[in-house]
């Protein structure tokens, strides 16, 4: 069990906020993503967003489809989200799934404005990530992964 907590919340590292929940275990159940990190957004001014390993390719997939939704001016989203590239403690490229102009407004008076009166649109649209991270999944995997089954005798399991 994880004792370290977040001085902010008072919780646990290791529990997840209830309304970023769906996409992260939207994510781990890829199998090709692990998440590291999460926020829902609170009121105090932390903004969402999730932290996670992933290929380059996932996480490219991702952003593809998070720029497809803004340049087709998605209603459903009330800002435009975007995959980050970053280097961890350990040098190992991580990937941050946020959005900008919500991190920007973190710590001010706008942001308890904007979490107390946008609070629902926020979480309809961390539901909509969920529906965009399993397409970009799906169609960045696609039949990849499907054992080849040789009907050569001699065939080293080499498709080519």
């Amino acid at each position: 069990m994880n004792s370290r907590f977040n001085a902010r919340t008072g919780k646990p590292y290791s529990e997840i906020d209830e309304k970023i929940k769906p996409i992260v275990e939207a994510m781990n159940a890829t199998g090709v993503i692990k998440t590291i990190a999460s926020c829902q957004g609170h009121a105090n001014g932390m903004p969402p967003y999730v932290y996670f390993k992933a290929s380059v390719d996932t996480a490219s997939a991702i952003e593809q489809l998070l720029r497809g939704a803004a340049c087709a001016d998605d209603p459903r989203f009330l800002h435009m989200w975007v995959v980050e590239g970053r280097f961890n403690e350990n040098f190992e490229l991580v990937f941050l799934l946020y959005c900008p102009v919500y991190h920007d407004m973190q710590y001010s008076l706008r942001a308890l404005i904007f979490f107390g009166t946008f609070r629902r649109r926020l979480d309809a649209e961390l539901l909509l990530l969920v529906g965009i991270v399993e397409q970009a999944v799906f169609s960045n995997i696609g039949d990849k992964h499907k054992p080849y089954i040789s009907t050569y005798p001699n065939d080293n399991g080499n498709p080519n």
